[in-house]
């Protein structure tokens, strides 16, 4: 029998999380949580379709293989399209030598979505990739700050994962990470909620100088208030008739034990940061800042392109990884806790006018680990 490839419907959502438990990851996040299943691939404003943004490869009545889609809106320095970003991708074992794996990619690589962005790929996908000629991306900068006084947690947190560094080692890479100073008094607030005037004000500026998903208020309330698993924190400093935008939340850190899951610390996620000048950045990450310490996390990590807002980060107390011989070896995968090898791949299809992607001081993507589904529960 012929294998058929489509979309899935809606009442389907039984059948795509056993196969996610059987042949992607066992108790996998969204066979837990089905809510969040539902709000990543029903984003219906963006999809032209009557069911999930997610294919389907059939043989008979059995699955044999998956890929999902997140569609969103794609600007490159002012002008949008749609776009999709494609998460979970697998084909069952006894299929991958057909022609099933390209089948399911262009159920997305289609018209109307210009750009198709495959963010966080198993390293067994990329052949696939290169052989379509995508640009493909190996490493996403990231940002870290310990807090100081948090040295000795940060030390703890490297010796539980590495347990055969020497300790001298460890004790290195918890203390270059450092935040230079910490302002006990910060005399700048938050206002409370998103501006009204954001996309008239605020996003058109931002998107004549940038390329990456669209930062407008329907993306903003989605990503972030309308999260069925996580509470994101959303610091707001006026700047004239601007509005600077960080966006963080509090991740609790687990270790695996005979036990269970056990808690040993907490660290500060920083997802979006969007000033609108060199001061309303000090601003925001000055009460970034106070907000970690209230919250009493070890520190803080960002991921994310574009280098102007890499250099304002390393300026205001984040120190980039590549400053230290061992910095991509701080955990990035903590619920639980994981050894890290620092590579965050990716694939872009992209027109040829957009400009490229790339770790440089002057690239203009602004794409951060909060785009497609990579900032979500483990």
């Amino acid at each position: 029998m012929a294998i058929e490839f489509r979309y899935a419907e809606f009442g389907e959502y039984r059948r795509i999380s056993q196969f996610l438990d059987k042949y992607w990851a066992k108790h996998h996040v969204y066979v837990r949580k089905a809510e969040l299943f539902q709000w990543t691939f029903s984003r219906r404003s963006l999809w032209d379709q009557s069911g999930y943004s997610f294919a389907l490869a059939e043989d008979g009545d059995e699955v044999v293989g998956i890929l999902g889609g997140i569609p969103f809106i794609f600007n490159s320095l002012g002008q949008v399209s749609q776009a999709i970003w494609l998460v979970n991708f697998m084909v069952r074992p006894d299929y991958r030598r057909g022609p099933v794996a390209l089948r399911l990619l262009n159920m997305f690589r289609r018209p109307p979505y210009d750009a198709v962005i495959a963010f966080g790929n198993n390293p067994a996908i990329v052949p696939l990739y290169r052989a379509l000629r995508a640009q493909l991306l190996s490493d996403m900068p990231r940002h870290i700050a310990v807090r100081p006084g948090a040295e000795k947690r940060m030390l703890n947190l490297l010796c539980m994962t590495y347990p055969e560094w020497p300790a001298h080692r460890a004790e290195a890479l918890a203390h270059a990470f450092r935040l230079p100073h910490q302002e006990s008094d910060v005399s700048v607030q938050s206002v409370k909620s998103l501006p009204p005037s954001w996309d008239s004000c605020d996003w058109p500026q931002i998107a004549s100088q940038t390329v990456g998903a669209a930062r407008d208020l329907d993306y903003l309330r989605w990503r972030y208030q309308e999260h069925p698993c996580f509470n994101y924190r959303l610091i707001l400093v006026p700047d004239g008739d601007r509005t600077g935008l960080a966006v963080w939340r509090l991740e609790t850190i687990h270790r695996v034990t005979s036990q269970g899951p056990e808690a040993v610390d907490q660290i500060g996620r920083l997802l979006e940061f969007l000033p609108t000048s060199r001061n309303n950045a000090k601003d925001l990450l000055s009460l970034f800042w106070r907000e970690l310490y209230d919250a009493d996390a070890l520190g803080a990590d960002y991921y994310g392109y574009y280098g102007k807002m890499g250099g304002w980060l390393r300026e205001f107390g984040f120190h980039g990884v590549e400053s230290h011989p061992d910095g991509n070896a701080i955990p990035s995968r903590l619920q639980p806790l994981e050894r890290s090898d620092g590579c965050l791949r990716s694939a872009v299809f992209v027109h040829n006018a957009v400009p490229k992607c790339s770790i440089d001081s002057n690239c203009i993507w602004y794409w951060t680990k909060s785009d497609a589904d990579q900032d979500r529960p483990n």
